[in-house]
């Protein structure tokens, strides 16, 4: 008679028999599976205990969950170039330099590196590969020599002089600096430079909207391209003291500590990175150039958000050309929303970034100081050549700030109804909350019509 107990043991030792290969005469005991168990989990920890271990179970169990084939041919590929006799290139020591540069920036889309797009920073890089100063291994990919800019630009902005750094096999020229160097960080601030023709603080015509009127609606029409006639006019206009001084102070208003929430796009006024600090914003005696009479303006920040620059100067202008008070700048300071144009990227360049507080320590440790002034000769012969010659001549052939007051010239008092004699804002020229985004998308559409205007005069 077959007993419960003698059943559970007849269907153990078939269990135990069917997990012996057959062929097998080794006896498995509960002893030897507990032990080969504790050695397979050491094995298992001790699996990827290199750096090397630990990359290839991650491209085998992470990158590739999927199992792609792709995937697994890459690896498979990446392992026969190890076993390849292919001779690799020596490595050579590297060190973490400041490179100052300074380019124009007409045709490029700006100075960061952006995947698809003509930038300042991808041509430098290859520039770096194709002398030697990358290495072939590294030339995949900037992130590999910690390549840094001390200060962005946008498209079509020039600099007179930047820095980045970055880790290099050999240059001819640079600043060798400490291994913990980075530009941006260790940046303190930035100068920048606007060059603008005075022609713009002229008086809107009596036939444009700029002047406030009691329309509640945001209208933009086609605005009418400068003519010849219109802009030899133009070009006439000499700015008087009593002008000159007008705009000194409004661009003097900007200085110190100011939440500069309505000079960009996107930011919340309680965002406490709106908060800019000002050094100054000094306003140069006018000079002739091409029979048009241009101003220098140059602005010392800490630093600065996407369009500030463009916006500061646009709202100085519109203030000037309407008798609007300067005491509207304040205004601008505090939570209301209004809508600010940009003006022309054309006349912004960057000026130097500057890097005081990493010199006094450098200094006092006998090691080499960041110093654009040591080169400033060869900066105003470049500047001179390619970067205020493209302004002007772009300026003369396409009218491009005329242009810009035509399009603001369209707009009604919906839009700038903040300019007017009390320099206060009212309620009409508040941008709500909810019709935030579609303010951000006129701004791009007048953007647009402003450029393809312009582009109709190169056609």
């Amino acid at each position: 008679m077959t007993t419960p107990t003698d059943k559970l043991m007849k269907e153990s030792i078939n269990a135990v028999q069917i997990a012996i290969p057959s062929g097998s005469t080794e006896e498995v005991t509960p002893l030897k599976r507990e032990i080969d168990n504790s050695e397979n989990l050491h094995h298992s920890k001790k699996r990827f205990t290199t750096a090397k271990d630990r990359r290839e179970h991650r491209h085998r169990n992470f990158i590739n969950r999927k199992g792609n084939r792709d995937d697994k041919e890459l690896l498979e590929s990446k392992g026969d170039d190890k076993d390849s006799n292919e001779p690799k290139e020596p490595r050579m020591p590297k060190k973490k330099v400041a490179v100052l540069v300074g380019f124009c920036g007409t045709g490029y889309q700006g100075m960061q590196i952006n995947h698809n797009a003509k930038t300042i920073e991808d041509d430098l890089f290859k520039a770096f590969v194709a002398a030697g100063a990358v290495s072939k291994d590294n030339s995949d990919d900037p992130k590999k020599v910690s390549l840094m800019r001390a200060a962005r630009t946008d498209k079509g902005v020039h600099a007179a002089g930047n820095l980045i750094s970055l880790k290099i096999s050999l240059l001819h020229r640079y600043v060798k600096v400490i291994r913990s160097f980075h530009a941006k960080t260790l940046c303190d601030s930035r100068i920048y430079e606007y060059l603008l023709p005075t022609y713009v603080f002229m008086p809107p015509e009596q036939k444009s909207n700029l002047v406030v009127s009691n329309e509640n609606v945001n209208v933009f029409t086609d605005f009418p391209l400068a003519t010849t006639e219109e802009m030899i006019e133009k070009r006439k206009y000499r700015i008087s003291q009593e002008t000159l001084e007008y705009v000194r102070q409004g661009f003097k208003a900007y200085e110190g500590t100011h939440n500069y929430h309505n000079f960009t796009i996107g930011r919340n006024p309680q965002e406490k990175s709106c908060n800019r600090y000002i050094v100054n914003f000094q306003v140069g005696d006018p000079k002739m150039i091409n029979d048009t009479e241009w101003i220098s303006l140059k602005v010392h920040g800490q630093s600065f958000m996407l369009h500030q620059i463009r916006k500061m100067v646009s709202l100085i202008v519109m203030i000037v050309r309407t008798g609007t008070p300067t005491s509207l700048i304040a205004n601008t300071f505090t939570q209301v929303k209004i809508n600010i144009p940009k003006a022309p990227a054309l006349g912004l360049l960057l000026e130097r970034p500057v890097f005081n507080s990493y010199n006094r320590k450098s200094k006092d440790q006998g090691k080499e100081v960041i110093d654009y002034d040591i080169y400033q000769g060869q900066i105003d012969k470049f500047k001179d050549r390619f970067i205020y010659s493209k302004i002007f001549e772009e300026e003369l052939a396409e009218n491009t700030f005329q242009n810009w007051l035509n399009a603001i010239d369209q707009h009604t008092g919906r839009d700038y109804g903040y300019l007017n004699p009390e320099g206060v804002i009212p309620e009409s020229a508040i941008v709500k909350h909810g019709e935030r985004q579609k303010y951000y998308n006129d701004q791009a559409d007048d953007d647009e019509s402003v450029q393809a205007k312009n582009d109709q005069l190169n056609d």
